[in-house]
């Protein structure tokens, strides 16, 4: 049995993900289950579709920002509070 020799010029990248995204996608995984506060499990994020990560982790995004907002907003009051009381 010969050695089968790849003769095409292009390095074949169609039969999965190359090495560089592996970080990528437990990055993703991880995110979802740690800020998705047991929304979500392993396999079931690795088993979901990118667009379907994506969405998730954009609607976490979303609703971070808003939190740390409302946080700001609640710190700025209370320390304008603070100062009229003094």
């Amino acid at each position: 049995m010969k050695n089968f020799l790849w003769t095409s010029p292009s390095i074949p990248t169609f039969f999965g993900l190359g090495p560089k995204y592996r970080p990528v996608l437990h990055q993703q995984i991880f995110d979802l289950i740690y800020y998705g506060k047991g929304g979500f499990n392993w396999s079931d994020v690795y088993a979901m579709p990118v667009w379907l990560r994506v969405f998730y982790l954009k609607q976490i995004q979303k609703v971070h920002k808003e939190q740390t907002k409302q946080q700001e907003k609640a710190n700025k009051k209370a320390k304008s509070a603070a100062r009229r009381r003094r």
